[in-house]
């Protein structure tokens, strides 16, 4: 069973991604939480730019991915995982966690060093919040995200189908979290038992420093209340909160010159 879904893969994970792409961004148009701020055309042609510079240079540094990569791995008899005798719903379980439990501790670590946070500081500085948010990130972090989850795989060999449904879910998440949808309070009262929902990550791209530096979870809500960087609403209203860089300039957050050259400026 895990062969037949490992080798589609690929596809499903672009299936995944293409398909909340499109539910959202519909959903953005006919029931957004507040209209768009400035020019929606620009804004996701930088992103798209940015979007296909980091996947292109992922498959050429990192060729088959993480998911390929773990399969070596396991193969190889390599990891920790690999040295304990434990059911494969346990090391499922503990592989899917210990590879979001990282994406939360790496978030956090890009805001607490400056010279990381002068890469990732890209991400926040977009002018407006919408799914092409989630796109926004600078080659440098990307490569450097990829080469931690490389890191974390050989540490902890988790079983592939893992690494799998850890990516799919972060792709999907990278989508919904972003998304400029309105969510009604029971349904995300609901969904933040088990998912990081768009009302709850918008308050992390608050201009308030103090927000910024709460809500860091990617698929899973739980690391951030465990470790007290939860924040349930913002100090003003969803609707009304500002979000992106205090001080950085809106109408250049849309260029790719700019956005490219941003970590090496002051």
């Amino acid at each position: 069973m895990d062969s037949i879904w490992l080798s589609h893969g690929g596809r499903l994970e672009s299936s995944v991604f293409l398909g909340a792409l499109f539910a959202f961004a519909v959903l953005e148009t006919f029931r957004p939480l507040r209209a768009s701020m400035l020019s929606t055309t620009r804004r996701w042609l930088n992103h798209g730019f940015l979007l296909a510079l980091n996947t292109g240079l992922n498959v050429v540094l990192f060729r088959g991915g993480a998911v390929v990569f773990s399969g070596f791995v396991s193969a190889s008899g390599y990891g920790l995982l690999n040295h304990f005798a434990s059911p494969y719903a346990a090391r499922f379980v503990i592989g899917f966690a210990a590879v979001d439990l990282v994406h939360y501790a790496s978030h956090c670590v890009y805001h607490r060093i400056p010279w990381l946070w002068r890469i990732h500081r890209v991400h926040h500085a977009d002018s407006d919040f919408d799914v092409t948010t989630g796109f926004r990130f600078h080659p440098a972090e990307a490569l450097l995200t990829q080469s931690v989850n490389f890191a974390l795989i050989a540490l902890l060999g988790p079983p592939p189908l893992a690494v799998l449904a850890a990516e799919t879910a972060t792709l999907f998440q990278d989508v919904f979290e972003h998304a400029n949808i309105e969510v009604p309070a029971r349904l995300d009262r609901f969904l933040r038992m088990f998912l990081t929902t768009p009302n709850m990550h918008r308050i992390h791209h608050s201009v308030l420093v103090a927000e910024q530096s709460r809500n860091f979870g990617t698929i899973l809500p739980w690391w951030d209340r465990l470790f007290g960087t939860y924040a349930q609403q913002p100090s003003v209203g969803l609707k009304e909160m500002e979000t992106g860089l205090e001080g950085y300039p809106k109408d250049q957050s849309a260029s790719v010159r700019r956005t490219l050259a941003m970590p090496f400026n002051a």
